[in-house]
């Protein structure tokens, strides 16, 4: 089993191992961006900073429940960068990712996401994940116009 350290942009001690699926052990790479659990229902985008295969001791691994890119978008100098920033301005590397990255390079639990009205989409080459989301957004959108339509003029102020 391969194990990756996960820099998440929040104000933690130390950064958090994750285990690799089997999918994704040919794919990750360090510096890469990662789609991660973090509590029961939080969702992170993290970058990773370390591959190895030392299981962590005292707590249960979650999986990485996905890549977001294909390459790195931070290279081993920047994160060493990272370090030493974090080291020098008595922070966290969290701290440091969240003000080096771009804002939509950034995914947490807050993130919202809708669907495109214009949009045309093909659900066949979609995964059963990718599929479902859509067919949520739709439904939300569909009941969306039918509150907004239920309206009436004398209603709106």
């Amino acid at each position: 089993m391969m194990f990756a350290d996960i820099i998440l942009p929040l104000a933690l001690e130390r950064n958090y191992t994750f285990g690799i699926p089997l999918e994704l052990q040919d794919k990750i790479k360090v510096g890469c961006r990662v789609e991660v659990q973090f509590g029961k229902r939080k969702i992170y985008s993290g970058i990773v900073k370390r591959i190895h295969s030392d299981k962590p001791e005292f707590y249960q691994v979650k999986p990485v429940r996905s890549l977001l890119d294909e390459e790195p978008i931070v290279t081993e100098t920047q994160l060493k960068f990272w370090e030493w920033m974090a080291s020098y301005y008595m922070c966290t590397e969290g701290d440091v990712m969240n003000a080096a990255l771009p804002a939509h390079l950034k995914l947490v639990s807050e993130t919202f996401v809708v669907l495109n009205d214009d949009a045309e989409i093909d659900a066949q080459p979609l995964s059963d994940d990718e599929y479902l989301l859509i067919e949520a957004l739709d439904i939300k959108r569909s009941r969306k116009k039918v509150e907004e339509s239920n309206i009436s003029d004398s209603e709106i102020v």
